[in-house]
């Protein structure tokens, strides 16, 4: 984006010969002029939005353009002593201080709902503190299982749906003043531009009470009284019923955070007993102007504490602390986005801080999303707790009275004012001031969203305030949403794909990793692998080594594993996917034409883990080829296009158990490492510990477990396939002191007679073909014999096969 001032269009026009095809739109006071410029190899469409202002007597024009172009014997009760062959040389140590990956926290609530483990003080110091960290480091947050039914969510959004569709005069019916501030209304501002939205508004706590004005003289007190419109006849309904669920996760959230604080958990309890809060409907049509306009303006939320819910349509970001910039909130099925408000920052005494963030609105899609917004009474005096101010630490703020401040943020609502400061905190002490005396210009300019063609200039806002057109999303593992492919109202939609296959292929060429979610392989497949396999690893160590794999038989149970000639920190137990029918070259010599069957082993003891290691392997196969289909698409090749080297397939599944390590700053888990195969469909538990080292940088970056979801990582097969347009990342798995992890990664291999070598698709003269074939049984059977020595040389790896260029 780019700003130009002239003194009139004419200028623009009369010097600029390579301007063509001249376009205008008038839309009320502003004109859209959009050119075509044919001055280089592609044609780049250049928009300006014309905005005329009068200084010293002249009138100037500001032209806003943007343009686009088109075109150890490892037994795990026994491990006070380290085997020195797990001791990384020094380079490769895990660092002590971990590189998260810089997406909003996610954290996992399902220790307050499941009665085996929330007596557990143990987890629940834990969550505490993972809590605080959030609130302390980003004033944000996700929550999963959370404890809200997710049908309450999806009936408040269908009956909200049916409201906003209604005609603008039927809304307003139930449009909500200055006098009673519950109804709908679609001309609100923030900072002074109006927002691209209308809402609905209803208290949790019908009836609530309120200062009548925002005048401290006043004493008088008024009722709210929700309204609710006539159609659609079950909006009061599933307000109400979704507003009970999600105020008992707020209480849960608040005492989560004021043990955080160091506080017993229901020290706030009581400023909530004739609460304030409220929830909204919010509803963002498409906007025709998304670089120039926001859903909700720059803000902070001046209540306790906000429980957002959103849909899949993407648009809250939020200020990173750390360097300013505006972080993407991906949305996550079934998850909640906690914002810490102002009233917790004054509690606190600035311990935590409330967020800055803001909603960005988009051209093509309609978004909705509900905040609950978790207020104390009207009467409650709001200041720094006393615990939590001494001598070394006085109180930052001055008490004030939270329904006064309440009734004068409300009061900007209707009106454009002056001034957009509701209360000023000095550089000294940060002083509050209670109220401002604005001038008020009214504003009355209809938000239609049937017709959103033409833009009104309230809307628009400061080019400093304005959306990026490249968005800053937040710098972690990208996480896919696969549900268009399981979805019968969805599987059909070209563009759903369309969408879908670019998410797939972007994760592939910047990361080489991402995560699926909504993935159509059933949870209690992966469960009941998980109880299988502890029950296996739990058992005594001659027990599990009845079944030990060895070089004749790479299937069964193991323990000296080595990773780049370094015994890894783990135990595995091994199993094809294809049991009897898998075949392999009899040994790495290409003279050597023998093949070998290979033979799952399986132990007597648990019974039941033969059957819930093939039935998972059947689940996550076929999660392996959707995978591959959408990765043959992303690269512009038939979905199917690989499918014929997986007749015959190699692909097995590994139970990985890492159990405490008394020194991790000394080994790890697996060394760094890339993954031979095609695919790499990886389950773990709630234990983090697997990092992939990051392209930009090479910093590796811990990949923060979500509940049930695959990280997906492409192998050196889809590197090859593709000429290296994607690329199989580096990773490793550091383990930990305290608490054992289990994993279950499914490699998705062909089958042994493939021949791999780029694509022809995909080669030509200008990109010629970067490896040279070679047989995939062989470099797998040259491979696995390295776990059973250590080499003079590292192990075979797809760059002995570089052309050079």
């Amino acid at each position: 984006m780019g700003i130009l001032k002239i003194s009139s269009l004419s200028t623009l026009e009369n010097n600029s010969s390579n301007l063509s095809n001249l376009h205008c739109l008038r839309t009320g006071s502003m004109r859209f002029k959009v050119y075509d410029i044919y001055d280089c190899e592609s044609p780049i469409t250049l928009t300006l939005y014309r905005h005329e202002t009068v200084l010293a007597g002249i009138r100037q024009t500001t032209l806003v353009f943007t343009a686009r172009t088109r075109t150890q014997a490892l037994i795990p009760r026994d491990m006070g002593e380290i085997d020195p062959a797990f001791i990384q040389a020094i380079e490769h140590r895990p660092k002590q201080t971990i590189v998260e990956a810089g997406r909003i926290p996610l954290i996992d609530l399902s220790l307050l709902n499941d009665p085996d483990t929330s007596d557990d003080p143990r987890a629940l110091a834990g969550l505490v503190a993972e809590i605080g960290d959030a609130c302390k480091n980003w004033g944000f947050f996700q929550v999963i299982n959370h404890g809200v039914p997710s049908d309450l969510l999806r009936e408040l959004l269908k009956a909200g749906k049916k409201f906003f569709d209604l005609p603008l005069e039927k809304k307003r019916k139930v449009r909500r003043d200055e006098e009673n501030p519950l109804g709908y209304f679609d001309t609100e501002y923030t900072k002074n531009v109006r927002d691209w939205k209308e809402v609905f508004d209803f208290t949790a706590d019908n009836g609530t009470v309120k200062p009548a004005s925002h005048e401290h003289a006043d004493q008088e007190r008024q009722k709210l009284i929700n309204q609710w419109p006539e159609y659609p006849p079950q909006l009061r309904e599933a307000c109400e019923e979704y507003g009970r669920s999600v105020e008992k996760l707020s209480y849960k959230l608040l005492e989560l955070i004021s043990m955080s604080l160091g506080l017993p958990a229901k020290r706030f309890n009581g400023f909530f007993k004739e609460q304030t809060s409220s929830i909204r409907l919010n509803h963002y049509p498409p906007c025709p102007t998304p670089e120039l306009t926001l859903g909700v303006g720059r803000h902070k939320d001046a209540g306790a504490l906000t429980v957002l819910a959103q849909d899949d349509v993407g648009g809250l970001e939020v200020k990173r602390k750390t360097d300013g910039e505006w972080i993407r909130v991906k949305p996550i099925p079934d998850s909640y986005i906690i914002n810490v408000g102002d009233i917790i920052q004054v509690w606190s005494n600035e311990k935590y801080e409330s967020a800055e963030h803001r909603v960005v609105v988009n051209s093509e899609r309609e978004r909705f999303s509900i905040p609950f917004r978790f207020n104390p009474s009207y009467y409650t005096i709001v200041k720094p707790i006393e615990e939590l101010i001494n001598d070394e630490n006085p109180a930052k703020y001055k008490e004030y009275n939270w329904g006064m401040f309440l009734r004068t943020k409300r009061n900007s609502n209707f009106k454009k004012l002056e001034s957009h400061r509701w209360y000023v905190l000095s550089a000294n002490h940060r002083e509050f001031i209670a109220a401002l005396v604005f001038t008020a210009r009214a504003r009355t300019q209809a938000f239609i969203p049937g017709d959103m063609g033409e833009i009104d200039s309230a809307f628009v806002q400061d080019i400093e305030h304005r959306p990026k057109p490249t968005i800053v999303e937040a710098g972690g593992i990208p996480l896919v949403n696969l549900s268009v492919l399981n979805n019968p109202d969805t599987s059909d939609d070209p563009r759903a794909l369309v969408d879908l296959v670019a998410e797939v292929g972007d994760a592939c060429k910047n990361w080489g990793f991402f995560q699926v979610i909504n993935h159509g392989v059933p949870s209690d497949l992966l469960r009941g692998l998980l109880t299988e396999g502890k029950k296996f690893f739990d058992l005594p160590l001659e027990e599990k080594r009845k079944v030990r794999r060895d070089e004749d038989n790479p299937w069964g149970y193991y323990d000296t594993e080595l990773t780049k000639n370094v015994r890894d920190w783990k135990e595995v137990f091994d199993f094809m996917v294809d049991n009897h029918r898998t075949v392999n070259p009899a040994s790495h010599e290409p003279a050597d034409q023998e093949l070998q069957k290979m033979i799952n082993q399986w132990p007597e003891y648990p019974p039941q883990l033969r059957e819930a290691c093939e039935e998972y392997a059947r689940g996550v196969e076929k999660l392996s080829y959707k995978l591959l289909e959408l990765i043959s698409m992303s690269l512009g090749l038939p979905a199917k296009r690989f499918n014929g080297f997986f007749k015959e397939q190699t692909s097995f599944i590994r139970l990985n158990h890492y159990p405490p390590c008394p020194t991790p700053d000394l080994a790890l888990g697996v060394g760094r490492h890339k993954d031979a195969g095609a695919l790499t469909v990886l389950a773990q538990d709630d234990v983090s510990g697997l990092e992939v080292k990051r392209k930009a940088d090479g910093d590796w970056i811990r990949v923060k477990p979500i509940p049930d979801s695959y990280i997906i990582n492409v192998g050196d097969i889809v590197q090859v396939w593709s000429n290296e347009k994607y690329e199989s990342p580096e990773h490793r798995v550091v383990v930990n002191s305290e608490r054992e992890r289990f994993s279950i990664p499914f490699f998705f291999n062909p089958s042994f007679y493939a021949m791999l070598k780029p694509v022809e698709e995909l080669i030509n003269e200008k990109n010629p073909a970067k490896y040279k074939e070679y047989n995939w049984g062989m470099y797998l059977s040259t491979r696995k014999n390295s776990n059973f020595k250590k080499l003079e040389a590292e192990n075979l790896e797809i760059r002995h096969f570089k052309i050079s260029q």
